[in-house]
């Protein structure tokens, strides 16, 4: 009667040769070359967290307890651990993960207006377009906004005559098309003083970058976007059959309501690419 052979585990967090995973100064153990994925028989060694990141290559990480022992924390190698090389490059961005937190940029912002500045970054991403003719050079980014914080963030903080107005008007009614917020390049700094530092530029592995041309007039609108539902429950066209006896109107007269939904801030700009240069990001 054939056995089911023992976990290796055991023996291999105390052998001095094969200490790959215990220790920071290792030379590459053959069996973990031969064997980079689990064998069919090895029990499971999960990793529970990722504590920090010691090099381009290595990780202390946390193992999972097992029945009997608590396995002390040790050093892997991404190049021999392709999933949680992947998992690590999925979460990026992800503020939880503690061993990615010295690579990672948090901006001091209000959380609205973190938002407006990932909805610019990720505007700002087109450095694969072959050409000027084609480029979309203008884009608005809308996102939901409260009409307390566009009071505070741009009615109060930026010096023009419309803000002022706007200020005194109660209540706020949208502030779009012709009231919406005018930024010219003499009060471009206001809004590096709201947005911070680089939030007009986006930087790439190549020295190409896309930034906000800060010359042309950046808009600023908000309100509730009007939304328009029509119901043709009642539609005398819609509703119509050989049995009415009458002929069937030749257009549709349906129900007009309005859809009701967050404030948005409409934040347009104008962008184009170039190269870096010195005082960028």
């Amino acid at each position: 009667m054939s056995t089911r052979p023992k976990s290796s585990r055991a023996k291999r967090s105390t052998r001095d040769s094969d200490n790959f995973e215990y220790g920071h100064s290792w030379s590459l153990p053959n069996t973990r070359v031969r064997r980079q994925t689990p064998q069919e028989d090895s029990d499971e060694w999960p990793i529970t967290d990722v504590i920090r990141k010691v090099d381009e290559h290595h990780v202390e990480v946390k193992w999972a307890p097992s029945k009997t022992k608590r396995w002390p924390n040790s050093i892997v190698d991404l190049r021999y651990n392709e999933p949680l090389r992947q998992r690590l490059e999925r979460n990026g961005s992800n503020p939880h993960i503690k061993a990615l937190q010295e690579d990672q940029i948090l901006l001091p912002l209000p959380r609205e207006l973190r938002i407006l500045q990932q909805q610019i970054h990720d505007n700002l991403g087109y450095r694969y377009t072959p050409s000027r003719e084609g480029h979309t050079r203008r884009v608005t980014i809308v996102i939901p906004f409260s009409k307390q914080h566009f009071r505070t963030h741009f009615l109060q903080g930026l010096s023009l005559s419309i803000c002022q107005e706007l200020l005194e008007e109660k209540p706020l009614e949208n502030c779009f098309r012709e009231r919406a917020l005018k930024i010219t390049h003499e009060y471009i700094h206001e809004l590096d003083s709201l947005l911070g530092e680089g939030w007009d530029i986006r930087t790439f592995p190549t020295n190409t970058v896309c930034r906000v041309i800060r010359d042309d007039t950046i808009t600023v609108g908000w309100g509730y976007h009007k939304r328009e539902v029509f119901s043709h429950r009642n539609c005398p066209r819609c509703n119509w059959s050989d049995q009415v006896g009458s002929a069937r109107p030749s257009t549709c007269t349906p129900e007009l309501r309005y859809l009701v939904g967050e404030p948005e801030l409409h934040f347009s700009f104008a962008r184009r690419r170039g190269h870096w240069c010195k005082g960028m990001v």
